[in-house]
């Protein structure tokens, strides 16, 4: 098995549409959206309630390691075009086994 890097990435819901693009454009064919997550992080609590309006979108994808280094560049400079508040995270793990 090739080296792979698994990318979990978190944004508002608004900026979904924008990632998705992105991911087309770098050449990234396969990847799982979960469109409405809830949490607490650095931007604060998005729960989807009234006194914690608000949710995220969360993508993950496996990529070649030495195609990996690219996409997490383009994706430092969509999460830098984005407002602060706006939360725009990417995790970068080692996948180390397909099954």
């Amino acid at each position: 098995m090739k080296a792979m890097k698994l990318l979990l990435i978190l944004c508002s819901g608004e900026r979904l549409e924008g990632l998705r693009a992105l991911l087309e454009s770098q050449g990234v064919t396969g990847y799982t959206e979960a469109p409405e997550v809830k949490g607490s992080g650095a931007t604060g609590r998005h729960l989807g309630t009234r006194a914690f309006p608000g949710t995220a979108s969360m993508i993950f994808t496996a990529v070649e390691a030495d195609r990996a280094r690219p996409l997490i560049a383009a994706l430092e400079r969509f999460a830098a075009a984005c407002d602060p508040g706006e939360g725009v995270k990417v995790f970068v793990l080692d996948a180390r086994e397909a099954i």
